[in-house]
């Protein structure tokens, strides 16, 4: 599974650091690794992502300038998961 965060570099974008921490809480107890990106990146460009945050499910925009309600990013990550075979 790839997982990308979005965000600014700044640390006072509340919103990225809110996103990051709302991933990381869901894929405790995974194998998954998620990437935190700026919008400088090339990854970005291909999405073409222009608003922070924005979190990518393996290639998914599943949220763009928001961070989304827990319960819901849960539920579609959880869902990738399982497409996977793996468990969550």
């Amino acid at each position: 599974m790839d997982i990308i965060v979005f965000g600014s570099l700044k640390p006072d974008c509340k919103n990225c650091r809110r996103a990051e921490t709302l991933v990381e809480k869901i894929i405790q107890g995974t194998d998954v690794v998620y990437r935190k990106l700026s919008l400088d990146s090339a990854e970005a460009k291909s999405f073409r992502v222009m608003v922070t945050p924005t979190i990518v499910v393996n290639d998914t925009i599943v949220a763009l300038g928001e961070v989304p309600p827990a319960d819901r990013l849960t539920e579609y990550i959880h869902g990738e998961l399982e497409k996977e075979g793996s468990r969550p």
